[in-house]
């Protein structure tokens, strides 16, 4: 099997094609505020960078006394996630209003796997 040779800058321009195509895939969730939400919880489920990152911006934004790293939520967030989340926060406004797209059983999922890890890096800092 011959493998193709890209040069630098073809590289870039394919990568940089394939990110525009994943954003313009997400536009459609990015303007409903449930998808963006679910999508989120649904990656805070699981127990990767991704996860704590997703399990954090949703904890702050349904529990006025937790705050969020946002610099560190976007930036273990993949294209699709960053959408959702950025989907999210232009719905949101001011105010925690969560409830609104997620359950309270979705959300103490969320704090049952991430609340305490969340608890003592806040006590840490």
């Amino acid at each position: 099997m011959k493998t193709q040779t890209l040069t630098r800058e073809e590289f870039i321009n394919q990568f940089i094609a394939r990110q525009e195509q994943e954003r313009a895939s997400c536009a459609a969730m990015r303007r409903d505020p449930q998808a963006c939400a679910t999508t989120l919880w649904q990656l805070a489920c699981g127990d990767t960078s991704g996860s704590r990152a997703a399990s954090a911006l949703l904890l702050s934004l349904w529990n006025n006394n937790f705050a969020a790293n946002m610099r560190d939520v976007m930036g273990n967030l993949d294209i699709k996630h960053t959408e959702a989340a950025l989907g999210l926060l232009e719905h949101m406004g001011g105010g925690c209003w969560l409830e609104r797209y997620l359950t309270q059983d979705q959300i103490v999922r969320v704090i049952d796997q991430w609340g305490e890890f969340h608890e003592i890096r806040r006590e840490r800092a």
